[in-house]
């Protein structure tokens, strides 16, 4: 008959008693009669039991058994219990073991030793059976739990790393080459996945839109969010693009308010769209953090864009279409300029020791980098820079994005190229001769000609190019750097055949030697495939031992 009446607590007590263990417990204890003791005790609820009469040999079973829980006597010959604790926290294998000493002590002293070692519970001879098997249970119980929010963890571990594999290629920060600018990438998310988002566009007309995006917070939502906001930015950006920034921003604040329905996320954006006929740069600043920009070498005054401009992307507050014409801001493209986008995880980068934030640096940091040519990717060493004074850049998501608009004068050639061997000899030549009129020596001009001809060669040949099909050339000259781009919508190459496998006769005499050539020729070169094109980037130092 069912009895409203409450149980007696002892006999709830002894009711939990009954009930089953499960799991691998170690007693280690000198005394055979006590071991066999806690054996039938832990066997007779469900336990697995092993033992060891002494430290040495109980450190080598937990080593290779795995006990869920450690039973370690105290007053052992040899290793006592507690230098038995001590070295089970400190190996790797065995620091995750829940330890319960069983000890005759009583002093606080001794007790207050074993925690420090590492022990999780004590138990003082002589010992209740029921105390030790609650104890026991609690201990197994709370592995049991560690070991389900190891694997979870271990698990969102695994989920978060393919997730930000993923998002990294979507956010390439491969360098883009146009005839008018060339623009370099640094992207270091602070976890995983980050809440930064950028882009380089190429539309109709030999136009170009270039933005950079953060997300507010951190983590997997913003993330998300920088995926949505890149996603619909592509589309937005060709959609509108003709009607300035401030139509293309219009458009995206509406996309994410109405996506994301939480006031706490929204982002700030930067965004230059490029018109290679009027040679203008039309911007539009949401929120985000002031350009960098310098002309003929010194800093122009940006404080405008803190003026001009509007409220983040996806702000909750104020009309779907908070921007206008009148909030853009245009920028002359007039060659040898800089301009530098960034978000604020570089902004609010603190300084290990003072605490001071990174902004005050920024500018004064680029400005050496845009001075120095033979430093290609300016974004990623103005972040290497930075960190090496000592500022914290990796505790937010940080991305750098360096606008090189270049001097016309400085381009010595520019051209598409036909497949034709005697064209590609021909361009050899005449960039020698350009080169060296420019002040390069006749040492380095020759190696110019020899890199032209050895990777035009290359493509003419293996590059898969058809009978009409040319490539872009662009031989740049910027102080004593000779800067060779070129672009070509072969095949892709196997890069890691072509460059790490042993070069055996027959694959030099066919394709390897131009490969071999060029490497040892350039002081820098880097290969990418863009979508449908291939492109290469070369540098030789007039000067360098070549």
């Amino acid at each position: 008959m069912f009895s409203l009446v409450p149980k007696n607590p002892l006999e709830q007590t002894t009711s939990r008693l009954m009930q089953s263990l499960s799991g691998r417990v170690l007693v280690v204890d000198d005394e055979l009669p006590n071991r066999l003791y806690m054996r039938k005790l832990l066997e007779a609820r469900g336990c697995e039991v092993i033992d060891a009469d002494d430290g040495v040999s109980a450190l080598s079973m937990a080593v290779r058994k795995q006990p869920d829980l450690i039973l370690v006597d105290v007053m052992m010959p040899e290793m006592d219990g507690f230098e038995l604790c001590g070295l089970l926290r400190d190996e790797p294998r065995t620091s995750d073991i829940p330890v319960i000493m069983v000890t005759a002590k009583s002093k606080i002293e001794d007790i207050e030793t074993g925690f420090e070692l590492g022990a999780m519970d004590y138990i003082r001879k002589p010992f209740n059976p029921r105390e030790l098997v609650l104890r026991v249970g609690n201990a197994l119980a709370l592995k049991q739990s560690n070991d389900e929010l190891k694997k979870w963890n271990d698990r969102v571990a695994r989920d978060l790393e393919l997730a930000g594999s993923i998002q990294r290629s979507l956010l390439s920060d491969i360098p883009h080459f146009s005839h008018r600018f060339e623009v370099r990438i640094a992207y270091r998310p602070c976890m995983d996945v980050g809440g930064d988002a950028f882009d380089i566009i190429s539309l109709p007309d030999g136009k170009h839109c270039v933005y950079v995006a953060d997300v507010s917070g951190h983590g997997v939502a913003p993330a998300m969010i920088a995926s949505l906001l890149k996603a619909a930015a592509s589309e937005m950006i060709h959609r509108y693009a003709d009607q300035g920034p401030a139509a293309v921003c219009n458009a995206l604040n509406m996309v994410i308010r109405r996506r994301i329905d939480n006031p706490s996320y929204y982002a700030t954006m930067f965004m230059a769209i490029h018109d290679p006929e009027t040679l203008k740069w039309r911007c539009m600043n949401c929120g985000h953090p002031c350009p960098v920009f310098i002309r003929n070498g010194v800093p122009v005054d940006t404080a405008v864009f803190a003026v001009r401009g509007g409220a983040p992307i996806g702000f909750p507050f104020g009309p779907e279409r908070p921007y206008g014409p009148g909030d853009e801001i245009v920028i002359r493209d007039e060659g040898n300029s800089y301009l530098l986008l960034y978000t604020d995880g570089l902004l609010e980068a603190r300084h290990r020791v003072t605490g001071e934030d990174s902004g005050e640096i920024i500018q004064e940091v680029y400005t050496e980098v845009v001075g120095q040519p033979e430093t290609p990717n300016k974004a990623n060493e103005l972040l290497e820079r930075i960190a090496a004074r000592n500022y914290d850049i990796d505790a937010d998501d940080c991305t750098a994005i360096s606008i090189q608009m270049l001097d016309p004068l400085k381009i010595v050639i520019e051209q598409a190229v036909p497949r034709n061997i005697y064209l590609v000899s021909d361009l050899a030549r005449q960039s020698e001769s350009a080169v060296m009129s420019l002040g390069i020596s006749a040492d380095t001009a020759a190696m110019v000609r020899l890199l032209v001809m050895e990777l035009g060669a290359n493509l003419v040949d293996h590059g898969g190019l058809g009978e009409d099909d040319s490539f872009w050339v662009q031989l740049r000259i910027d102080g004593r750097v000779c800067q060779l781009v070129i672009r070509d919508e072969g095949t892709e190459w196997d890069l890691e055949e072509a460059l790490h496998r042993e070069l055996d006769e027959a694959y030099m005499g066919e394709r390897g030697r131009g490969l071999a050539i060029t490497n040892a020729i350039a002081d820098r070169i880097e290969r990418y495939r863009v979508q449908t094109q291939n492109l290469t980037y070369c540098s030789i130092i007039d000067g360098e031992d070549n």
